[in-house]
């Protein structure tokens, strides 16, 4: 007897979705469509494909949407790419993993199968790094390829931020995805190739032979209006085309904003918030109420001459620790693109700590954007962000830095008793790394299945119940890979 095929329809080929569908119709008894919004990566380009242009993307909104994010001072653009491949597709090419005691903290709270030591088999597996292949915490044969910048290939503020870091007595760190190095200073890891160009999660998964496999269907330019509910259990979409598509399970992935927003259009999440709207209620969950996000400031600094080297907005970073031992921050310089006349670049602070209270609603209009508000920091946000200025006011002054002529655009005192305050006030800013929004526990099971509702899964950062301490890109990965094995093994 031949076995019937289970039709999966995966809601989104961005960073999770690509995987998903890659690693799922490795199966042959399963069916699997994937849906994208956005075109197809034959759209990308070489604004896409060489790193140092991401903020050209990030600028003008190529291949991306930017939904605001409202906080108590200054709305923050929280972007996101809107293609195949997603904000993979995007991004600062960032590979981080976070630390372990972020996933032990997910395991600690009933999650079983997600602490570091279940999970961190799957980080590994997904790479391939070229500077540590034979290490034991690396892998040397994923779909991922990952190195960090050269010098060679670092814009000069980088440079001069790297040096001064270490001048005024920051540790190296070779390898920051070590946890056992940490704090320190260093080089991002980067999915590129070896031209140095970008690896999106599509380019890596979803390569042409994979692509050809009888049972996967990849559909661009394929909007979902709502998911079909029956009885309690999904059954299928609707394109906003009006096209009806059935399914024997549904899983989203369309990112921690727009995930929430589709669930709560079908009738999944605050029972009082959806009966505003008018929405029939299948399972009244906490559907996007605990967004986190890592929220820091920016200061915009300027330095003459050309901004030099091929690398991407992210190449060096400190990895800080405001007790002195445990990471609880990211400094680090994002370099724009190059253009005449001085060199302009951003320096970031941003905490790795999240109170976990923002939230994303429908608006008033139930078609109508999310309606996205951003954490407040946590109440020792400000404290601990005052370390890392406290390190850019010695960097300011050390050699490297002055030798270099890098200064604020305008004048800034790192060292005031408000700098921190006087920073977050003027120029709010976003890692983009919002997680959290349909997270295991509250909305989700262990293996990602929404409570109350069959056949219905979330596989990208909606899931996580805390955001981990660094780029959740390769978190993203590492929950499709795992989503994608549980799947399978049933």
């Amino acid at each position: 007897m031949v076995q019937k095929s289970k039709h999966i329809v995966i809601v989104g080929g961005g960073t999770s979705g690509a995987v998903l569908a890659a690693r799922l119709s490795e199966d042959a008894h399963l069916a699997v469509t994937l849906l994208e919004a956005g075109p197809d990566q034959n759209s990308y380009d070489t604004m896409i494909l060489e790193p140092q242009r991401a903020p050209e993307i990030w600028q003008h909104g190529t291949h991306s949407v930017v939904t605001p994010m409202l906080t108590q001072s200054t709305p923050i653009g929280a972007l996101q790419g809107r293609l195949l491949g997603g904000t993979s597709a995007i991004n600062g090419l960032a590979t981080l993993r976070g630390l372990p005691q972020d996933y032990n903290h997910w395991a600690a709270a009933g999650l079983e199968g997600w602490g570091w030591e279940d999970v961190v088999d799957t980080f590994i597996a997904a790479e391939r790094d070229a500077d540590f292949p034979a290490s034991p915490i690396h892998g040397n044969s994923g779909p991922l390829p990952v190195r960090r910048w050269r010098r060679d290939e670092i814009s000069r503020a980088q440079l001069a931020f790297y040096d001064g870091m270490l001048e005024t007595g920051n540790k190296r760190v070779d390898d920051i995805n070590d946890p056992s190095q940490l704090p320190g200073v260093g080089v991002f890891p980067v999915t590129i190739d070896q031209d140095a160009r970008r690896v999106s999660t599509s380019l890596a998964y979803l390569t042409p032979k994979v692509r050809r496999r009888e049972n996967l269907v990849v559909r661009t330019g394929a909007e979902v209006a709502n998911i079909a509910i029956e009885g309690a259990r999904a059954t299928g979409l609707r394109l906003t085309t009006g096209e009806e598509i059935d399914a024997d399970e549904v899983v989203v992935c369309a990112g921690a904003l727009w995930t929430p927003w589709l669930l709560m259009r079908s009738g999944i999440g605050p029972g009082t918030h959806l009966g505003e709207h008018g929405i029939r209620v299948h399972a009244d969950l906490p559907v996007g109420e605990t967004m986190s996000d890592h929220l820091g400031t920016g200061i915009p600094f300027v330095h003459e001459g050309e901004r030099g080297g091929i690398a991407g907005p992210a190449q060096v970073l400190l990895v800080g620790a405001s007790n002195g031992t445990d990471p609880d921050y990211h400094c680090f310089p994002i370099a724009m693109s190059s253009s005449p006349g001085p060199t302009l670049f951003m320096m970031a602070a941003l905490l790795m700590r999240s109170s976990g209270r923002g939230s994303v609603k429908l608006g008033d209009e139930v078609d109508a954007e999310p309606v996205v508000t951003a954490p407040p920091l946590p109440e020792d946000g400000f404290a601990r962000l005052q370390h890392a200025f406290a390190r850019l006011a010695q960097w300011v002054r050390s050699g490297p830095a002055n030798a270099l002529g890098c200064h604020p655009a305008e004048p800034f005192d790192f060292t005031a008793a408000n700098a921190v305050a006087q920073a977050y006030e003027r120029l709010p800013i976003s890692y983009y790394h919002m997680v959290g929004t349909c997270p295991m526990g509250t909305v989700l099971d262990a293996n990602c299945r929404v409570h109350g509702i069959k056949g219905l899964r979330v596989a990208d950062a909606s899931v996580m119940p805390t955001i981990p301490s660094g780029n959740t890109y390769l978190g993203c990965v590492m929950v499709a890979e795992r989503i994608s094995r549980k799947i399978k093994g049933e």
